[in-house]
């Protein structure tokens, strides 16, 4: 069973003044992605890979179209317990530490208080935020969101894992780590799809 089945996904926005226009973001994308594979979504900006990434999640709705996520029909609410993702520019509540926001991410997904506490203190070693977890995030560079953002992406530890241009604002280094991070996720049997802008 593929991780990710998608057929025919189209999306239509309405424009100009009485809305009877339309403008297609998406064009009947058809794909699958298997279980365990790094699978990347290239094209250009404006190609509709962000769009593609919020209908998955239905933070939009398809004007035609259908797709699954691990066997389920994306509008199973279910499946958000077994996947991750990372929009291409995540906004956070930036009065709040990493720290703290991972700790509220963590309730959400219904861990406990020492379990979520470890799970948190995983992550921020892992994503190189050790030393900045009880600042402010309003305070980090887009680089430092951006290693907030994969964090909360592995919080649950999905199996499937959805990341929207994953290396944007970071440094050569933080780059290096980021394909690093995506290796071993594939080694551990994760799914992986990139969304990634054409070089």
């Amino acid at each position: 069973m593929p991780a990710v089945e998608i057929s025919e996904l189209t999306k239509d926005y309405a424009h100009g003044f009485w809305r009877r226009g339309f403008c297609r973001a998406l064009d009947h994308l058809s794909l699958s992605v298997e279980a365990g594979e790094v699978f990347g979504l290239l094209g250009p900006n404006g190609a509709g890979k962000t769009t593609a990434l919020k209908l998955l999640f239905r933070l939009i709705y398809p004007t035609a179209g259908t797709a699954c996520i691990l066997g389920h029909p994306i509008d199973d609410i279910e499946v958000h317990r077994r996947v991750g993702y990372l929009p291409e520019a995540p906004y956070f509540y930036d009065y709040l530490t990493a720290k703290e926001f991972l700790a509220y991410c963590a309730q959400l997904f219904g861990f406990s208080r020492a379990a979520g506490r470890r799970r948190v203190g995983e992550l921020i070693e892992r994503l190189g935020l050790r030393g900045a977890e009880n600042v402010a995030m309003r305070k980090y560079s887009r680089g430092m969101l951006q290693r907030v953002g994969l964090a909360q992406a592995l919080l649950n530890d999905p199996e499937v894992v959805f990341l929207d241009e994953p290396v944007l604002g970071l440094d050569p280094v933080g780059r290096r780590e980021v394909r690093e991070l995506i290796l071993e996720l594939r080694a551990r049997g994760k799914t992986v799809f990139l969304a990634e802008k054409k070089p």
